[in-house]
């Protein structure tokens, strides 16, 4: 990588931060760096190394190298800087930046293709992922979170009004199932904002997942949205009769299920495009959202902490206060009985381990 780190860090050092700024703290490079694209030199170049040979084999000669091409785009994704402002910031027409952002996040996505940095927990992690769940929520079992997450976007010049979700504005439902160190192990995104979190996880991929997806009865674990089967585990409805015993596995699958939320609050936190998308081709709004959560479990991969993204509580509620909260739809099945009985066995579970 020192071919590349030399000539990308000296070009980087005038875009990573402003040149006027009057801040009173001096910061030092790397802050700074941090700072403006959310992620740490070392995961930069990381992911450099691994879209060279990705980059070179696009055909045709790209007006912009991969290295300005990779700034220009992570500084797109990180801020919420107007795309002419990202343009004159990079010294390129606004046609040269928007070309440069979609070819690497195409880039990221064919990465991603290749090296499965989004894909579906091994046996083996499986195994890892249920025990760290386990360790620490006492729930056996679990091999990821899932939820919804709402992306706010301009309205679509179709079918418009199937974009406006509960909440009253314009959005697209980022499913997101992740593990115990909130990476991504699944994500679907591109449905509308009116659609209900439970046809969003009937139409993706993971609800037609075999068995053999699921090892030694393993489970997911969701929020009211979703129906209670053996792969996927939801707390009680509450009727106002549930039992202690009840309420304790509601309120400990609830602090279990909060990871999945912190997932998002990391991903909007780091990549602040995420907050609001003015992207009209809503193709080129799924591709977006899709790189990000690729470089999301880059981050995580390369142990880049990022602390810059103010207080993770207010995030999480922000989070929530976006996200329309949709309990169980008329049209969710009916819930079956062998899942009514697993879940009641780890209900009798939890009991034994608290006394």
């Amino acid at each position: 990588m020192n071919r590349l780190s030399t000539p990308v860090m000296l070009f980087a050092h005038d875009m990573f931060f402003d040149s006027d700024s009057n801040d009173d703290h001096e910061e030092s490079g790397e802050e700074k760096n941090i700072l403006h694209f959310r992620m740490n030199v070392q995961t930069f170049e990381h992911l450099l190394v691994k879209l060279y040979g990705i980059y070179q084999l696009k055909v045709g000669h790209p007006e912009i190298s991969l290295e300005e091409g990779c700034l220009i785009c992570i500084w797109y994704l990180a801020n919420l800087e107007s795309f002419r402002g990202v343009a004159v910031r990079f010294g390129v027409s606004k046609s040269t930046a928007w070309a440069a952002v979609l070819r690497i996040c195409k880039a990221v996505i064919d990465l991603n293709r290749r090296y499965g940095l989004i894909k579906w927990p091994s046996l083996q992690r499986c195994f890892t992922i249920s025990r760290n769940f386990e360790e620490k929520h006492h729930i056996p079992g679990i091999i990821g979170a899932i939820d919804g997450s709402h992306i706010k976007i301009v309205a679509p010049k179709q079918y418009p009004n199937s974009y406006i979700n509960r909440k009253g504005y314009h959005s697209m439902v980022l499913q997101g199932i992740c593990d115990h160190r909130k990476l991504f192990t699944d994500v679907y995104v591109g449905e509308a904002g009116s659609v209900h979190d439970y046809t969003v996880f009937f139409k993706s991929d993971v609800s037609k997942r075999p068995l053999e997806d699921f090892p030694n009865d393993t489970h997911l674990i969701g929020d009211l949205a979703y129906r209670l089967t053996k792969t996927l585990l939801v707390g009680f409805k509450d009727n106002g009769y549930l039992t202690d015993r009840q309420k304790n596995f509601n309120k400990t699958l609830s602090k279990a299920r909060v990871i999945i939320e912190n997932a998002f609050a990391l991903l909007k936190g780091r990549f602040r495009r995420l907050k609001y998308m003015e992207t009209i081709i809503l193709e080129n709004t799924v591709t977006i959202i899709l790189t990000a959560s690729i470089l999301h479990n880059i981050c995580i991969l390369n142990d880049d902490e990022f602390h810059d993204i103010g207080n993770l509580n207010e995030e999480i509620l922000g989070e929530r206060l976006r996200n329309p909260r949709n309990e169980r739809d008329i049209n969710v099945p009916e819930e079956n009985r062998q899942a009514q009985l697993k879940r009641s066995e780890i209900v009798n579970v939890l009991l034994l381990r608290n006394l």
